[in-house]
């Protein structure tokens, strides 16, 4: 690990040799190393190979940006701007580059570096100056190392990855992310090469390797066999370089069954999974046995948000596809994708990956970007599927694509059996379950323990609410459903959610517990770590300042919050630097917390797709973490509404019963909790609603009830 080394804080090339002395031990103890990088030739690996052949074998990879070697006239045509040019620019510069590897390097060298492109252990982009800066070049030397722990090591210098750069007099500054305050510089160059790879410089923007550039560089493989080791890994099938897809990791049983189930569907179905188990894994190792099956294959990915793309880039790359991205942050996308549909449907390349948000993907544009695609080699994958039955999005399942994979764990839409039906006959029905429950009892997600913590509206809070029942019950008497988008439906709705959201007894009931937390078995502040806390909007800022008070070191996790900062405060979080987070909503989108321990849900509405995937998201499995525990603040009538069997109070408890139900269900303390609440569902005779699932228990409401359809949000 990269905390072993005896690392200096400054290298200068008179006394050191920076490739040797520093740069070859990192390589050894990293899984992934991000370099920017004025000038970079292959002939820096002859120097390096001792560390390049550990950083292979331990199955790390690379990512260089760099500038191209640029010609005269390449600068001119690079002052005429526009996107398709710099391309067309790039390519000649890099055939040129390619040209002149072959005459200047080793065999052995130039053989390593081709094989490692193909193998996607290395990869480029390449920063060009954006309009305004066209008479600059790309010139910064910054590096950042991490290995399997998540520790990292920047460097920051003079040193070009070159021979002449071993030659020169240079020198780099070095941080470790474990030190007392070095994380910030770690972390400040970390994130700005990220925001280099993705094109969001303000003075650069980057481009991939041209697709034919790629292939020619790969053709320089001189040998049969790669000059290294890759790691040792369990594959599903015959392990392929990554010129094709093919490449994968293990699949566990439910997975393999999964794929299974959905070729016996006719390569048309749902995977109902749950959060946490590996629907990205099965749904690429589909389009894997597809695309060797058919021996071609266009593979459309269609995920929810923009910062998924990310997150299924890595994924996608590992199983042997180079995705383009296809959203409104990725400039002029579709240029690219009609020269490589182009390039697929006449047979110039075999495999297409295009990894598109849902908005995008339901536009006109994009549906003239594809229509060159045969339907008979086009495959839909479709990430968090649910989310496509709405009107605005039912556009993005394309008749393009033949093989059709919905993943969920809540494929159902809420309250709109239209948008479901739209799903299923489009996708086909769900063709293979795996339900939380499942993945917790045989160790894919950590066993958590369910404490639901009963609080009650105040008298003023629950006259609101009555009113609003009423109004939404004029509603709907009069025919209003929440499907046909009837906005004064929608506003009452929300409105009443937020009171239960937003019910003031919830607080100090989490301060009570937090400090008892604190205090149990003589626990220091310090030794309380990886809480998070879900509260209603427009609540953050208090529960922020009540948990600061009791001398928490916590952060908010919302909206306002940038996506630098994001990743900042989640490995704070993750290493307990941070002992809390508060949130709203932001971390429901995808976002990962595997090193929640203790969650307090004190708000969420009746809807199973949020509840169901936020409990998901904590029971990730994490180092050091054995369990979670989970506390759901349920708001019940009060004892004079129970004593009266009152209607209002039967209104509350059927709107906090699914969740309910469902939390307890796969909980370690099932009895325990279900015991909580026993004696007040007795007395409304609706004990049966503890053994229901949560769209079962909705039906009847809404069959039996006019003043319950669930909420808006």
């Amino acid at each position: 690990m990269l905390r072993s080394l005896s690392l200096l804080p400054v290298y200068d090339s008179s006394t050191y040799d920076l490739t040797r002395d520093l740069l070859v031990p990192l390589l050894h103890m990293s899984k992934e190393y991000v370099r920017g990088v004025g000038f970079f030739s292959s002939g820096w690996l002859r120097v390096a190979s001792e560390g390049v052949s550990d950083f292979v074998r331990h199955g790390g990879t690379a990512r260089i940006v760099l500038s191209p070697v640029l010609e005269s006239g390449d600068l001119e045509a690079l002052k005429l701007g526009s996107e398709a040019r710099q391309d067309e620019v790039l390519r000649r510069a890099l055939e040129r580059n390619i040209e002149e590897l072959e005459r200047s390097l080793e065999e052995d060298t130039l053989n390593a570096l081709a094989w490692m492109v193909a193998d996607g252990v290395l990869d480029f982009r390449f920063a060009l100056p954006r309009r305004g800066f066209e008479g600059g070049n790309y010139h910064d030397k910054v590096g950042v190392f991490t290995d399997e722990a998540g520790d990292m090591v920047a460097f920051h210098g003079s040193f070009n990855d070159s021979i002449q750069g071993t030659l020169n007099g240079e020198a780099f500054s070095v941080f470790k992310s474990w030190e007392l305050g070095q994380r910030p510089y770690v972390d400040a160059h970390y994130r700005r090469l990220t925001s280099l790879w993705h094109g969001n410089n303000p003075q650069f923007n980057t481009h991939a390797i041209p697709e034919a550039v790629r292939d020619q560089l790969i053709r320089l493989r001189s040998r049969s066999a790669r000059p290294y080791s890759l790691p040792e890994a369990s594959l599903t099938r015959v392990v392929y370089s990554r010129d094709t897809p093919g490449r994968a990791v293990e699949l566990r049983g439910y997975q393999e069954a999964a794929l299974q189930a959905w070729l016996a569907s006719n390569c048309q179905g749902l995977l109902e999974m749950a959060t946490g188990v590996g629907k990205t894994y099965t749904a690429l190792a589909a389009a894997v046995d597809r695309y060797q099956a058919l021996g071609k294959l266009a593979v459309i990915i269609a995920v929810p948000y923009l910062h998924l793309l990310d997150q299924w880039q890595k994924d996608c790359v590992q199983f042997g596809f180079r995705p383009n991205h296809c959203s409104s942050a990725h400039g002029n996308w579709q240029l690219n994708v009609v020269s490589k549909v182009q390039d697929f449907s006449v047979g110039g390349v075999s495999a297409l990956c295009l990894l598109v948000v849902h908005q995008t993907a339901a536009s006109e544009r994009f549906a003239r970007t594809i229509k060159g695609l045969n339907p008979e080699y086009t495959m839909l994958i479709g990430d968090e599927v649910h989310s496509l039955g709405s009107h605005q999005l039912r556009n993005a399942m394309t008749p393009r694509a033949r093989m059709r994979l919905g993943l969920s764990a809540t494929p159902r839409r809420w309250l709109d059996p239209e948008g479901s039906q739209a799903i299923t006959s489009y996708f086909g029905d769900i063709c293979f379950e795996f339900p939380l429950g499942k993945a917790v009892e045989q160790g894919y997600l950590a066993p958590y323990e369910y404490l639901p913590v009963l609080a009650s509206l105040g008298p003023d809070e629950m006259e609101d609410y009555a009113s609003l029942s009423t109004r939404i019950g004029v509603l709907i008497g009069d025919g209003a459903r929440l499907t046909d988008e009837n906005e004064d439906l929608k506003r009452l709705l929300l409105k009443r959610a937020r009171i239960v959201a937003g019910a003031r007894a919830k607080i100090p009931k989490l301060l009570s517990i937090l400090r008892d937390l604190i205090q149990q078995q003589g626990q220091s502040r310090s030794e309380l770590k990886h809480v998070l806390i879900y509260c209603a909007p427009g609540t953050h800022s208090h529960v922020l300042n009540e948990v600061s008070n009791l001398g928490l070191r916590c952060h908010e996790f919302v909206h306002t919050v940038s996506a630098v900062e994001r990743q900042e405060i989640l490995s704070r979080f993750a290493e307990g630097d941070l002992q809390a987070l508060v949130a709203v909503r932001c971390l429901d989108e995808g976002v990962d917390v595997p090193a929640t321990q203790t969650a307090f849900l004190l708000a969420s509405t009746s809807n199973p797709r949020e509840f169901i995937q936020r409990r998901g998201r904590i029971l990730r499995k994490a180092e050091g973490k054995n369990r979670a525990t989970v506390y759901d603040f349920v708001v019940v009538p009060n004892s004079s509404m129970i004593q009266r069997r009152d209607e209002m109070g039967a209104s509350l408890l059927r709107r906090e019963m699914p969740r309910f139900s469902e939390f307890a269900s796969a909980a370690t303390n099932f009895f325990q909790a279900r015991a909580q609440i026993r004696d007040i569902l007795d007395k409304y005779q609706m004990l049966d609603l503890l053994d229901k699932k949560p769209w079962e228990i909705h039906a009847e409401l809404q069959a039996h009830e006019r003043d319950l359809v669930g909420e808006a949000e």
